[in-house]
């Protein structure tokens, strides 16, 4: 193998065996999670564009507190995976309770906020006022999931920060058989159930969230002993660290919120266009989540890698292991695009909507499968090697700046002033991820992302 190739990229065995090891579980996880959004789609979609309309715009709520959990968690993962590098289980405890603490409180705040104003929340997203009722009750079912997913799920994105990532696979794999199965039983009324419909997908998915919660306590007291952390951990309110948890975490939970906001003002532009353009996304949407299982596991792996290096001093093994990390995203994104385009026929046949919302959910999947092939370096790029190497503030910045100043903008004036056709509204929604590609390579470049956040710990 050429020297030149060798300074920048890792060809060894063992570290691509490593990544494999993170990655793989992660995106076993991410397929689990596809299956469920997808029989959730596939069960209302026998019930008509109005049911699929109504669930997706209900569960936009939850889009944003999985943002606001992922930017809390992230941004504790940042110090963890260093923290983990450097051996110091102490302050990896310490990071978990603060960030459990604060994700409990976020959590909580918004399940109220949905469980009281279900109506006024859905209002934000359309002004159709059939599909507003329809999607209020869901969402004031759904909202109980709220706490219980976010509990359980910052407790995971922490344990992958230390490479223990297996048993969310497992954990999420259970939770995907209650999820169908509940949702069978209470949307169509099987087994003597009351026949729910849309609110039967919300009961399916509070059972789901609640088994997961149970999985996750029982395997945090009963096997987990290499850190050690437990629920009881977080009664306390000691003030330790909570300084350089903020400093690395606020620009994290910032990115995740704005990103969070600019795609829930995204789902609003689309509701206000029409419903066929709703179920035109909704569908598109479980389909790019299968595409995403593959880069969010690179992303993540990405992560945990370079966050470790960086917490044991290997600055220039770091550089290495994120060139090639990035180098394996271009071709997982080459894959998703051709999966996406050969797969987008068979995936619509599962549905009975109208000739109109057929036509554009098959022209927005090709909008999307082009656009994988920015949107895998970019994934890996913000969520894996910036926030792996501490640079979280240039991250925010890139994904939430090309979402606010470029994508949103020119979705409302396509959209809503212009009127142009639903392919080229699509495409303006999502002109962000090519501009953060273009400034995540450059930035990569420099080298300048490499941060030890652990520095004087």
């Amino acid at each position: 193998m050429p020297k030149r190739l060798k300074d920048h990229f890792i060809f060894e065995k063992q570290f691509l065996l490593n990544m494999l090891a993170i990655a793989v579980p992660i995106a076993l996880q991410n397929i689990i999670s596809f299956g469920v959004a997808m029989m959730d789609s596939v069960m209302l979609g026998g019930l008509g564009d109005k049911a699929i309309s109504a669930a997706n715009l209900g569960g936009q709520p939850f889009s944003l507190l999985m943002s606001i959990g992922f930017g809390l968690s992230s941004g504790g993962s940042v110090l963890i995976a260093q923290y983990w590098g450097r051996g110091d289980v102490a302050r990896i405890r310490t990071v978990m309770r603060l960030s459990m603490q604060i994700v409990f409180t976020a959590s909580s705040l918004m399940t109220l906020v949905c469980l009281l104003f279900p109506q006024q929340v859905m209002g934000l997203y359309s002004s159709e006022a059939e599909i507003v009722a329809a999607a209020a009750q869901y969402l004031q079912l759904v909202a109980l999931s709220y706490l219980p997913y976010s509990i359980s799920n910052n407790y995971i994105m922490s344990l992958r920060a230390v490479e223990k990532v297996t048993v969310s696979a497992a954990i999420y794999g259970t939770s995907f058989f209650v999820n169908v199965f509940f949702n069978y039983v209470f949307i169509f009324g099987a087994f003597g159930a009351p026949a729910l419909g849309v609110r039967g997908a919300a009961v399916g998915t509070i059972l789901a969230r609640c088994s997961e919660l149970l999985l996750v306590t029982i395997y945090m007291y009963a096997k987990e002993d290499t850190i050690g952390f437990r629920f009881s951990d977080c009664f306390r309110l000691k003030n330790e660290m909570i300084q350089d948890y903020t400093r690395h975490s606020l620009p994290v939970l910032g990115n995740e919120l704005l990103w969070g906001l600019g795609i829930s003002v995204t789902a609003a532009i689309i509701g206000r266009i029409g419903s066929v353009f709703v179920t035109a996304n909704s569908i598109a949407a479980v389909l790019n989540q299968l595409a995403l299982v593959s880069v969010i596991g690179v992303g993540n792996a990405a992560a945990v890698i370079t966050g470790k290096l960086i917490g044991e001093g290997r600055m220039q093994r770091a550089k290495r292991a994120a060139n090639t990390i990035l180098l394996g995203s271009v071709f997982v994104g080459m894959f998703n695009c051709a999966m996406i385009f050969i797969l987008r026929p068979i995936f619509l046949s599962f549905y009975r909507i109208t000739p109109e919302a057929y036509e554009a959910a098959y022209t927005v999947m090709g909008v999307l499968a082009l656009l994988h092939l920015s949107l895998a370096i970019d994934i890996t790029c913000i969520i894996g090697i910036l926030r792996g190497g501490g640079d979280t503030k240039t991250a925010f910045a890139f994904d939430c700046g090309a979402l606010w100043l470029v994508s949103v903008p020119m979705g409302v004036l396509s959209g809503l002033v212009w009127g142009w056709p639903v392919p080229l509204v699509y495409v303006m929604l999502k002109l962000d991820s090519p501009i953060k590609t273009i400034l995540s390579l450059i930035r990569l470049k420099s080298g300048a992302w490499i941060r030890n956040v652990t520095n004087g710990a």
